[in-house]
């Protein structure tokens, strides 16, 4: 038997992009075997938008859609001549990482964006223990062409999930992976403002955009406001009110709105969108008249 013959392929997908994602896989293949790699780990209460690991066939329903739908950003595809249950559990150890003063956070490095920040730059003998018992990761590439990475030389050992990572980051580490998640964030936040306030970003380049994004997302980082539905909707406010918000003299209601310290920040953030609301209303009113 060939060493190809031997090769399995699996797709390991991110449950916090794709909705219903076991449904959609049960829709897609008959009897397959998920792998939610948060299970059995001091994440299991996430598990269900953690990353999912599930054997795929070429040319298969299933991976007609992870091309056409989620390849880009909410899965990869891998190949491993390794058992399943190995590569489970050498999955499941890079879930969470280990950063200076010995904090612990998790590791997204399912996604295909920061997967490609994280292994691309490295060289073999510091790739091949990370992807263990990964034999071919491929990856979609800025150009749009596909990117894949090989591994060189097979372990002699994979490793398995502790709740202490071994996996660890320098500060420059987390600070490179820290900007391509910023990165993934902004083009997820542009394409929100395209749908939603395509006025906000008509005559404006890509680099503009991009900035304009960013803008977006520091403004509502000064606010407090951090997690994506927030800032999407500072975002709204920005795209319908300029990107001075809330600094200039005609924003002064708004900027009342936020010192209204004895509110939650979420409360003052519907208060300020039932403002702008009523002021387009307003402006609505008075261009009939």
């Amino acid at each position: 038997m060939t060493a190809l013959s031997l090769m399995n392929s699996y797709l390991l997908l991110d449950g916090a992009q794709i909705d219903g994602l076991a449904a959609k896989i049960y829709a897609l293949e008959e009897s397959p075997l998920l792998h939610l790699l948060y299970q059995q780990s001091a994440y299991e209460a996430l598990a269900e938008v953690g990353p999912l690991l599930v054997a795929v066939r070429p040319h298969s329903e299933l991976a007609q859609v992870f091309q056409q739908e989620w390849h880009a950003t909410a899965g990869i595809w891998l190949e491993s001549d390794a058992s399943e249950d190995d590569l489970v559990e050498h999955l499941r150890s890079l879930i969470h990482v280990r950063l200076e003063g010995e904090q612990t956070t998790l590791f997204r490095y399912h996604d295909p964006r920061i997967m490609a920040l994280w292994l691309v730059p490295l060289n073999a003998d510091e790739r091949d223990p990370l992807m263990g018992p990964v034999h071919r990761i491929r990856l979609p590439a800025d150009s749009g062409a596909k990117l894949t990475l090989l591994r060189e030389t097979k372990p002699q050992t994979f490793a398995r999930y502790d709740d202490k990572p071994w996996l660890r980051f320098s500060q420059e580490q987390l600070e490179q992976l820290n900007q391509a998640k910023h990165t993934c964030f902004d083009q997820r936040l542009l394409a929100h403002l395209q749908r939603f306030f395509p006025k906000s970003l008509q005559g404006m380049d890509a680099a503009a955009q991009h900035q304009f994004a960013t803008l977006c997302r520091q403004s509502a980082a000064r606010y407090g406001y951090s997690a994506a539905d927030e800032v999407a909707r500072w975002a709204g406010l920005l795209a319908e009110l300029g990107s001075d918000f809330p600094q200039a003299p005609e924003h002064d209601t708004y900027r009342q709105l936020l010192e209204q310290r004895d509110l939650l920040p979420a409360k003052r953030l519907d208060n300020l969108i039932a403002e702008l609301q009523c002021q387009l209303l307003r402006t609505d009113k008075e261009s009939v008249a």
